[in-house]
């Protein structure tokens, strides 16, 4: 009897890590550069299909590799992105609440 030699590999790990790497670089670039706006740094959501669509077609290429999704860590990157925009917003709001404080 012949073992399988299959590796197991897990695809969205890698856009996870690659994500919060990305959009982390970009808040603390962010507070830097005013010239970065939120809405700049929100039309980047696409990016997450593009790293995922490469990842899936890397885990496809590769000879003795099944792959599974790791749901856990795209469900974990949907809610971050959620959380980065609500932090966002809280963030836009105290700006422009303190324009009209008058005290």
């Amino acid at each position: 009897m012949e073992k399988k030699n299959h590796k197991i590999r897990r695809v969205g790990t890698l856009t996870f890590g690659g994500m919060l790497i990305l959009y982390g670089i970009l808040f603390l670039a962010r507070l830097f550069f005013t010239g970065l706006d939120y809405e700049m740094i929100f039309r980047l959501w696409p990016v997450l299909f593009i790293f995922l669509g490469f990842e899936v077609l890397l885990g496809n290429c590769r000879r003795n590799t099944e792959f599974v999704y790791d749901k856990t860590a795209i469900v974990l990157l949907v809610f971050l992105t959620l959380f980065a925009f609500v932090m966002a917003m809280a963030d836009l709001s105290m700006q422009h609440s303190s324009l009209y404080c008058y005290w």
